[in-house]
């Protein structure tokens, strides 16, 4: 080795020296690859598709279509039901005739009752002839015997006040009774469908529906209103909060969840519904216990398709109802990102699971949604990290999120817990523990720096005189 180059080397060995004693550590870059050896966590392109995404809420409720309008027909509990004339479903318009009464004890009734009155008459009659005739008397009467016909006169008279006061009440009784025989058919006072019928001289009647809500015993039937309809839900009441008035909803059938409709809360109950279905179990736990269920009313955009009593699912619209007609790849535009050339791209694993670029083509946007159409460049197969600024290219990925988080206890170990230094570019370890940096030169790769002094030592000092050992 010439002089010259012995003091340049000597030159840098020095001020590398210097470095090591300032800090206190040396800090090599082993390798172009990832030092630490994190791993970036990636997703399924399937899994945040937001095309597969039907229902970001999870939140889902029972229901059934109802009317916008009902009406519960009563009967008079004094009266017996003779017939009942339709049945449930039939389509009944104002006037129709809905069942009728027995009239038979009411005729006997009435009966009766004419004959009181005519008692009553008789009665009446009979006392005004007795005063007229003591009245007469008295005239001819003595002083001692008049203060008796007066008497007597004056009770007739009250007599007569009570009959005419009772006989007014028995004609006001009657003309009930005549006005009940007369109306003896109920006739339905709005158009619309039989719900259902509860006969009450059958011995069957149930005072709860067929969608298990209780109902007064004096109702006999229940007609709901032709035309618009509206979603009667149930919620929970651990699940109260995920529901609030005017909050948009989707409504699917349950035998097509691609049959949809779309509606807004309008109601919720704040009575729970009086049934046993809220009945829950918790666990292996032998203790029951209750939650109650509240009804919440959905009224609809557009009911076409949709029949009475029809039972549905309800789910709350985050936006998904939007995103109906999509198809393909559509991801949120987080997930983006655009280079100095103005190209998109995502992060992506490519091959052995190394991180890459991968170039993606944009179509359509959905600012509602935040989600965008990937035309070409990705498939439902890859797998894509969400960026972050300290990505590079060749770093290992993983679909497992434990594998993520390094070991930061001791970042100056490697793996296998030795304080050794691996890689192309090394170094020796001095008496002290200290890093020792070997020169990387072609023509004197013996050429070795003193670790106490940063002397170049000559290749042919003997190491172990130095106080240096070679780092393992």
């Amino acid at each position: 080795m010439n002089k010259k180059k012995k003091i340049i080397i000597a030159a840098v060995s020095a001020a590398a020296a210097v470095a090591v004693a300032v800090s206190g550590i040396a800090i090599w870059k082993l390798s172009s690859d990832n030092q630490s050896g994190e791993k970036v966590f990636v997703s399924p392109v399937a899994d945040i598709n937001t095309v597969n995404m039907i229902s970001l809420g999870g939140d889902c409720f029972s229901g059934v279509i109802e009317s916008q309008k009902s009406l519960d027909v009563k009967y008079d509990t004094s009266k017996t039901i003779k017939e009942i004339l339709v049945k449930e479903g039939d389509e009944v318009s104002e006037g129709t005739e809905l069942f009728t009464y027995d009239v038979e004890a009411m005729e006997l009734e009435l009966e009766q009752g004419e004959l009181e009155i005519e008692k009553f008459n008789n009665d009446i009659d009979s006392m005004q002839k007795q005063i007229t005739q003591l009245e007469s008397d008295k005239k001819n009467a003595s002083s001692d015997d008049k203060f008796s016909y007066s008497a007597q006169i004056q009770t007739l008279k009250t007599d007569i006040s009570k009959a005419e006061y009772d006989k007014k009440v028995k004609n006001s009784e009657l003309e009930k009774l005549k006005n009940s025989i007369k109306n003896s058919t109920v006739k339905s006072e709005m158009s619309g469908t039989v719900k259902k019928v509860n006969s009450p001289n059958s011995g069957n009647s149930n005072p709860e529906d067929m969608y298990g809500e209780n109902t007064d015993a004096d109702v006999v039937m229940t007609i709901i209103a032709s035309g618009d309809f509206r979603v009667k839900g149930t919620v929970n009441e651990q699940n109260m909060m995920a529901i609030s008035a005017d909050m948009p909803m989707i409504i699917r059938s349950r035998t097509d969840e691609t049959v949809t409709w779309n509606g807004t809360v309008t109601e919720i109950g704040s009575e729970p519904i009086q049934d046993n279905s809220g009945v829950m179990y918790s666990g292996d736990s032998d203790e029951m216990s209750t939650s109650s269920k509240y009804p919440f009313y959905v009224s609809l955009d557009s009911n076409e398709g949709l029949m009475l009593g029809q039972h549905v699912i309800i789910e709350p619209d985050y936006g998904q109802s939007g995103m109906e007609e999509k198809t393909g790849v559509w991801i949120y535009e987080d997930y983006i990102v655009t280079d100095d050339d103005g190209k998109t791209f995502v992060w992506a694993a490519g091959k052995k699971d190394r991180l890459e670029k991968k170039y993606v083509e944009i179509g359509e946007k959905d600012e509602n949604y935040g989600d965008c159409q990937i035309v070409s460049g990705l498939t439902d197969d890859d797998s894509i990290a969400y960026p972050a600024e300290d990505y590079e290219e060749g770093m290992p990925t993983t679909t497992d999120p434990d594998e993520i988080t390094p070991d930061d206890e001791n970042p100056d170990e490697n793996i296998d817990g030795s304080d050794s230094i691996d890689g192309e570019d090394g170094g020796f370890l001095d008496e002290n523990g200290d890093i020792v940096p070997q020169i990387d030169d072609n023509e004197n790769s013996e050429d070795i720096i003193d670790g106490e002094n940063g002397e170049l030592l000559p290749e042919s000092e003997d190491l172990d005189d130095a106080g240096i050992v070679p780092a393992e």
